[in-house]
């Protein structure tokens, strides 16, 4: 079986001049297994899976996968040569239910087609699909994309619980936050969360994890999360979905949480026998500083006042080939100071040295409609370090205004590492990406720092990516929207005093390496807080 995908914004016949249509061999035998009708078509019965075309295409625009004979039931397929999902996530009353995968694979399709926003095209449904889509359960939906919300339309005993105030300009977490209480201040049968821990801090995301819990015990709920720790702790099953990303997605059988989530990680799904991957991913929390030989900058005591929020970050000095994580709850200065660092604002009191700077910012607006490709360097090293790891290659015929949150995020990420700087700033640079590219993040910034003897300063909420990149931690306290304080402190020290303040607590699991969020009041949870190890690293 072979699945044939051919992107449209990058087919271009006339410039290559039907190449494709001439170098393949059943053409030659004057079978029409490609044709061209604007862009080429292939007939997937006829292809033979030998790759001329692909290798062939100057262009890129040609997928071919060879699948097994039989992969699962087709639900949906946008078009011909178009991508394919296969198999589907049915809810379960009672039960908490996880989509783990990577971007692109069709969790985001599985999400419509159960939200009613996309209707499958096919007329051979499973019975138990067709019985699903016909129901006539009500339905409560937390899409990926934000959207503004009205306070007074949420439920009252939610906007306490949450802590939720009413004002002009929220912050991204706070944009989460509101869309996540409209959900569940919807009576409905079924809920949808896409991605709701995005730009949260950890002790809002478990917020919110135990208010899904509590309130929709006795519903159908269905969460596509990155976050696995969360998604560990929420979810009482997860479908695991693979395949070949923007090509065809599988969903897997039902998997309960823990089996599923370490078997994605495995990379090995026993009961399809199918293989996601070579290599296990596995978590180093190494946590180890670097030799503090050069120093890059200094910064004196910096204050700064922005309405009524005040932040204080004391002296501290940053070295070359260093990444400074940085970590601490939403609306504690964090960004604040990430900006003075970039020059966009400047310091009421207190000295930055200045260095040449790359900064990506928290929050992506695209403003720009052409393609991708024409705003990325053209240079080889830029190919090789960044773009071929990120599978940037994949966007390079997308309009920029069109991407999704997890192409812009990879888009932003790149353009910021391609710049030559000696401190590179990212805030947030995890929001959006699934574990694979989170992993290569790691990578590909630890290799720009040692090859370019430069910096890097990174705000995330992700404790498995902090813990694997930062050689010290900036760690924030003090009280959110009010006051923030900020000092350097070792890895360990600032991810366990960050838990400890929040009264939270997480463990490794012994098979992968992975954080898992004990739950609150169990013997695992009690011990560790009365050593006060609030991050277990045994």
């Amino acid at each position: 079986m072979r699945i044939a995908v051919i992107d449209e914004g990058r087919c271009e016949p006339k410039k290559c001049q039907d190449l494709c249509m001439n170098v393949c061999p059943r053409n030659k035998l004057d079978e029409e297994c490609i044709k061209i009708d604007g862009c080429a078509i292939i007939d997937e019965q006829l292809c033979v899976g030998c790759g001329i075309c692909v290798n062939r295409c100057p262009f890129g625009a040609i997928k071919i996968v060879n699948t097994p004979e039989k992969i699962g039931s087709l639900i949906h397929r946008y078009g011909e040569n178009k991508f394919a999902l296969y198999n589907f996530p049915v809810p379960k009353k009672g039960n908490i239910i996880g989509l783990v995968g990577r971007n692109g694979i069709g969790k985001s399709t599985a999400i419509k087609v159960l939200a009613g926003e996309l209707k499958p095209n096919l007329d051979d449904l499973p019975t138990i699909i067709r019985v699903f889509l016909k129901g006539d359960r009500t339905l409560s939906y937390k899409p990926q994309v934000l959207s503004p919300v009205n306070v007074d339309e949420l439920d009252k005993s939610i906007v306490k619980e949450l802590n939720i105030t009413k004002k002009d300009n929220y912050s991204g977490g706070e944009l989460q936050i509101l869309n996540i209480a409209l959900c569940l201040s919807k009576e409905a049968d079924l809920y949808l969360l896409d991605e709701p821990s995005s730009y949260l801090d950890v002790i809002s995301r478990m917020k919110v994890m135990n208010l899904l819990k509590s309130r929709l015990k006795d519903k159908e709920v269905i969460v596509v999360e990155h976050d696995l720790a969360l998604l560990d702790y929420i979810a009482d099953e997860v479908y695991l979905l693979y395949g070949s990303p923007g090509v065809y997605g599988v969903v897997s059988t039902l998997y309960p949480s823990l089996r599923g989530i370490n078997s994605y990680l495995n990379g090995y799904l026993p009961a399809e026998n199918v293989r996601l991957r070579r290599e296990k991913i596995t978590f180093d929390l190494s946590m180890q500083e670097n030799l503090k030989i050069d120093k890059l900058i200094s910064f004196t005591n910096i204050e700064k006042k922005q309405g009524d929020f005040r932040l204080r970050v004391k002296r501290g000095d940053i070295y070359k080939k260093e990444i400074l994580g940085v970590i601490g709850p939403n609306a504690i200065g964090k960004t604040t100071f990430m900006e003075l660092l970039a020059n966009k604002i400047k310091a009421d009191k207190g000295k930055i040295d200045k260095v040449s700077i790359s900064y990506k910012p928290q929050y992506l607006h695209p403003d720009y409609s052409g393609l991708v490709e024409d705003i990325i360097p053209k240079t080889s090293s830029f190919r090789d370090q960044i773009s071929y790891p990120l599978h940037l290659e994949t966007l390079y015929k997308k309009r920029v205004d069109e991407l999704s949150g997890g192409e812009l995020q990879t888009l932003a990420i790149a353009l910021c590492l391609s710049k030559e700087a000696d401190l590179y700033l990212l805030d947030e640079p995890s929001a959006f990406l699934d574990i694979e590219h989170r992993l290569q993040l790691v990578k590909i910034l630890q290799r720009i720092i040692e090859n370019k003897d430069a910096t890097a300063i990174i705000v995330d909420h992700d404790l498995h990516l902090l813990s694997q990149i930062s050689n010290r931690i900036l760690f924030f306290t003090g009280k959110p929207s009010k006051s923030g304080e900020a000092e350097i402190i070792p890895t360990y020290e600032a991810l366990n005093n960050f838990l400890r303040n929040f009264n939270i607590t997480f463990r490794r699991d012994p098979e992968t390496g992975r954080f898992k969020a004990n739950k609150f009041g169990s013997q695992l949870d009690i011990e560790q807080k009365n050593i006060k190890e609030f991050l277990s690293l045994d």
